[in-house]
């Protein structure tokens, strides 16, 4: 989240007094003009390296589903997106005869702003995906009338849509089983105050209100 120079003044004024100077010395001057350039490309990159960080957008893209039943994002291809992570452990997921692999990383951007984020594989694909404890902006949207407006059977992007990003998110699974449950805490004006959405084969099952009036 940082970082340049300043050596091309000094070749300029080198070149006006050497105008009538020798090739080498042009050459000189090439040499160090890329030198110059090949400094700054060096801090531009060490630079774009500290503020990489896991997106909110990126973490999106990742697709669960169980073996032989959607298509998945790969183990490979969510490591190349967020680098290595933090830790491993052993999980179970509901439709696996066998524990899968789920990694955590924090290594996130302003958008998922004090999350840790997971993911768990099983045979390379992804078999599910989740955070918590996103520190996000207080939620304005989420008030007595939205809430009375969202019903039993709506899908998990259409509460999102009325609502913004929730605090925290954990999917799980495909098809009928499949699970997803959503969290919002960052409610504005109810401080302690959260609302849960509990999704099954991505339709509303079930809202816990908590210390929400």
């Amino acid at each position: 989240m940082k970082k340049i120079t300043t050596l091309t003044a000094v070749l300029v004024a080198g070149l006006t007094l050497t105008a009538c100077g020798s090739i080498s010395s042009s050459s000189s001057s090439s040499k160090a003009s890329t030198s110059s350039k090949a400094s700054t490309n060096k801090q531009s990159s060490s630079s774009a390296k500290t503020t990489t960080g896991i997106s909110l957008a990126n973490y999106k893209q990742i697709q669960v589903a169980l073996p032989n039943n959607g298509t998945a994002t790969t183990e490979t291809k969510v490591k190349e997106m967020f680098g290595k992570p933090d830790q491993s452990t052993k999980t179970s997921i509901s439709g696996l005869d066998k524990e899968a692999t789920q990694y955590t990383w924090t290594n996130v951007d302003q958008s998922l702003s004090g999350a840790t984020v997971t993911a768990s594989f099983y045979g390379g694909k992804a078999v599910a995906k989740g955070y918590s404890n996103a520190s996000l902006t207080p939620n304005d949207k989420l008030t007595t009338t939205t809430l009375n407006g969202i019903k039993e059977g709506d899908t998990l992007n259409s509460v999102e849509a009325k609502l913004g990003t929730p605090n925290a998110e954990s999917i799980s699974g495909s098809g009928v089983l499949s699970a997803q449950i959503i969290n919002y805490t960052s409610i504005k004006g109810k401080s302690g105050a959260s609302v849960s959405f509990t999704f099954t084969h991505n339709r509303l099952v079930t809202t816990t209100k908590t210390s929400f009036n």
